[in-house]
């Protein structure tokens, strides 16, 4: 090959080697551009990851708290299922007991109305009675005058009684000393029988007449 052919070759080669490193270089800043690019999306994505992991701890520790109240619910209401479960006998015992407390209440009340109704009765056979009483009370005290009235004329009886006693007595002291004189005592009789009653001067002038 000639030198001139030579040159010729060589200088087309550079030039495709030119042309291929610009390519390359062109290659280079688009990818240069794009790895920056890159770079800065990757650190919006890992600034938007950090904030997003930010969320997800702050998510994480809601989620916790929210689990430890759920399990905390859960186990309230375990121990009020339980509960509920232990106080179901007593609940059924408590409405038995209710329900005949209510039956109770009924006879109660059907007792009371059926007192109150005795009770209105009663009030009124006592304002009849306490009317009756002021009547018996009046009627006492009529009674009671002529109690005192009779007992008045009782004492004056007594007393005269006393006294009729006392004379019967003395004419029985009087009479054992003439009771051996006949005509006396016939005279007596006599008298007794036609006044019923027999005075001390009578008796004295009988004894005057016969000694």
């Amino acid at each position: 090959m000639s030198p001139g052919k030579t040159l010729r070759v060589e200088g087309r080669v550079l030039l495709d080697l030119r042309a291929k490193i610009e390519e390359l270089e062109r290659e280079l800043t688009k990818n240069q551009e794009e790895l920056r690019k890159a770079k800065e999306e990757l650190k919006q994505i890992h600034h938007k990851l950090s904030g997003r992991e930010k969320s997800l701890v702050k998510i994480s520790e809601k989620f916790s708290a929210a689990k430890k109240n759920l399990d905390s619910v859960s186990e309230n209401k375990l121990n009020t299922d339980i509960e509920l479960t232990r106080l179901k006998p007593k609940l059924e015992e408590l409405k038995t007991k209710l329900s005949k407390a209510n039956d109770n209440i009924n006879n109660l009340k059907s007792e009371l109305r059926f007192t109150t109704e005795k009770a209105n009765e009663m009030k009124q056979t006592i304002k009849f009675k306490e009317k009756a009483l002021e009547n018996s009370k009046s009627d006492l005290e009529k009674r009671k005058k002529e109690i005192d009235n009779l007992t008045e004329i009782t004492k004056l009886n007594h007393k005269e009684t006393g006294e009729l006693i006392y004379k019967i007595k003395s004419l029985e002291a009087k009479l054992s000393e003439i009771r051996s004189t006949p005509k006396v005592l016939e005279r007596i009789k006599e008298t007794m029988a036609h006044k019923g009653f027999l005075t001390d001067r009578e008796l004295d002038d009988i004894i005057k007449e016969f000694n």
